[in-house]
């Protein structure tokens, strides 16, 4: 059997056809060669009617009628056939030996090799050629030339029914040998007509196939590169049009792609995005480009993005102005790394001073502490001398604990690492914070977590000072009565604004509702020497970020006036450990 490519020798600059590729446009074929056959058959059984000399009748064109009734009997059964997914090429070489034997009864009753529908013979071939390859064309040049000369031996003979209809006048046998030596080559010339039609035909396809293939390589491999960028990438047209507009455009600066996709970009862009509307618009106007611009947008979602942008002109062939690419990246990871590089310079600057400055107040502190606590005992004084005293003792207190401190966040006490179950640390911490005396009557201290423990290689030590420190300052932003909720969880995501790489992490919050703290104060809550309470040193938090971001961790602040504050630690999660490091609460 043959099939579209071909079991022949291949020909120079075909390609092979898979079952894949080519059956399914094949059977398309198919099913349009059916129509077309039963249009045909319609046609001529019309217009022997139509010019016969017998007038219109159905009794006496009853050969016609037949013959509309089968071709419309053998379409149905091909389309089923086709739909129920039999062989194509098997199908269509059915399909064009039975057409040979229609022709053949059609020729039957309007004049045998004298008809005028003789030439219809030439159609099985031209046909067979051009869906079966030339092999198929000629084997269907021999069946119809076979039939053909069965109707001249036969119309020789005087075996042919007499003529009716008045179609076709009887040629002489002469006439007739001529027709016979002219249409049997013709079958083959035909045939082989077809199959070279047939063959450029699928070589076209093939040719066209492997085009449309190589270019939706390249659209789908720019696509997916254009799409996978970590920058932004908008394209604009002459007319201020959206052209393209990737995924990173739509996460940076949370305008989807459907939004603004065909539309202008002054109707899409808010007045939060004007400073990069005014970018593009100097690009197209005035056509800048290169320059790298650095400015501040704010987002659809509320957030406030410090945004690189720069520009390029799309030209033409002839040099005119096209369009504008933007490309444009979110710096607020960077500005992150450049302040913590910067804090960290000054911090370390800070800490070398202030351990000098405060082993010297140490060094004078301790005599006159001393002198005090002396003079207490030996002088029994009162009154207002005794305050005085008292409060002399007091201040020195309080100015050891400052001293303390100062040394604490001007050296790096070593991590001793090991893995950590946050309850655990989480319920010690808060048994060691409700004996504050900032923990008053009223304030209710609430801890929320997975059922399943959750780790981390941190010092156990080190992060209770943390935690302690946390909750302490949340019984301290509570006026009256309140709530301090600890939560743990598990989370997958990276913290914005940080230059950290993802993965696994843990979250830790201690959210309070308290008094809450202004947004120009949130910024600095981790500076040292920064506090918002009365008699702070403000180098609790400066210690406890120090800490946390020597675990690989970091914070965030959210507060609200009147609503209370949540601070949340990130740490990267450890591990579930064989067996747990058990630690009493």
């Amino acid at each position: 059997m043959w099939s579209l490519g071909g079991n022949s020798r291949p020909q120079a600059g075909s390609g092979p056809t898979t079952k894949a590729d080519g059956e399914p446009r094949l059977r398309e074929a198919v099913k349009a060669v059916i129509l077309g056959r039963m249009a045909l058959i319609t046609l001529v059984a019309a217009m022997a009617v139509a010019f016969s000399d017998t007038g219109l009748s159905l009794t006496r064109h009853y050969p016609f009628v037949f013959l509309v009734a089968l071709s419309a009997g053998l379409a149905v059964a091909y389309h089923h056939a086709a739909k129920s997914g039999a062989e194509v090429n098997a199908l269509l070489t059915t399909q064009f030996l039975v057409d040979v034997a229609v022709i053949s009864y059609l020729l039957l009753f309007t004049g045998g090799t004298s008809s005028q529908f003789a030439p219809l013979f030439l159609l099985a071939p031209l046909m067979g050629g051009i869906f079966l390859t030339v092999r198929g064309g000629l084997l269907f040049a021999a069946a119809a030339g076979l039939a053909y000369g069965a109707f001249y031996v036969a119309e020789v003979g005087g075996m042919v029914p007499p003529m009716a209809y008045g179609l076709t006048e009887r040629l002489s046998e002469p006439a007739l040998r001529l027709r016979l030596i002219l249409y049997l080559p013709l079958l083959f010339i035909v045939g082989a007509i077809g199959g070279a039609i047939g063959r450029s035909l699928r070589e076209g396809r093939l040719a066209l196939d492997e085009a449309r293939a190589q270019l939706n390589r390249a659209l789908f491999d720019t696509e997916t590169i254009l799409e996978n960028l970590s920058s932004g990438l908008a394209t604009i047209d002459a007319g201020g049009s959206v052209r393209h507009w990737n995924r990173a455009a739509s996460e940076i600066l949370a305008v989807p792609t459907k939004a603004v996709q065909g539309r202008h970009y002054l109707e899409t862009f808010g007045p939060g995005l004007e400073a990069f509307s005014t970018r593009l618009r100097e690009a197209l106007e005035r056509g800048t480009e290169g320059t790298r611009y650095e400015v501040t947008v704010l987002t659809a979602n509320g957030r406030t993005v410090p945004l690189g942008i720069s520009t390029s002109l799309l030209l033409g062939a002839s040099g005119e102005r096209r369009g504008v690419i933007a490309l444009f990246q979110d710096l607020s990871e960077v500005k992150a790394l450049e302040d913590r590089i910067r804090r960290g310079e000054t911090l370390a600057a800070i800490g070398e001073l202030s351990a000098g400055i405060a082993h010297e107040i140490r060094n004078c502190l301790n005599p006159i502490t001393g002198s005090v606590e002396v003079l207490q005992k030996e002088l029994h004084v009162e009154g207002e001398n005794a305050r005085l005293l008292d409060l002399v003792v007091r201040e020195s207190e309080r100015l050891e604990r400052f001293v303390s401190e100062l040394l604490e966040y001007a050296r790096e006490r070593p991590l001793k690492t090991e893995k950590v179950e946050l309850a655990a640390l989480a319920s010690e911490s808060i048994e060691i914070a409700r004996r504050h005396e900032s923990a008053g009557k009223g304030k209710k201290v609430l801890l929320e977590g997975p059922n399943v423990p959750v780790w981390v290689r941190a010092d156990f030590d080190q992060m209770k000072q943390v935690m302690t420190n946390l909750l302490i300052n949340a019984f301290e932003a509570i006026e009256g009565t309140g709530n301090v909720t600890v939560r743990i969880r598990e989370e997958r995501r990276t913290p914005g604004a940080w230059g950290r790489a993802g993965g696994p992490r843990v979250v830790m919050e201690v959210a309070d509702t308290g008094t809450g703290i202004g947004d120009k104060d949130v910024a600095q809550v981790f500076e040292p020497f920064f506090s918002t309470k009365q008699g702070g040193t403000g180098l609790g938090l400066a210690i406890a970020n120090r800490i946390v971001e020597r675990h690989g961790g970091n914070f965030e602040v959210e507060s609200r006036i009147g609503e209370g504050t949540t601070m949340r630690l990130w740490l990267p999660q450890a591990d579930n450990p064989a067996r747990s490091v058990a630690h009493a609460a």
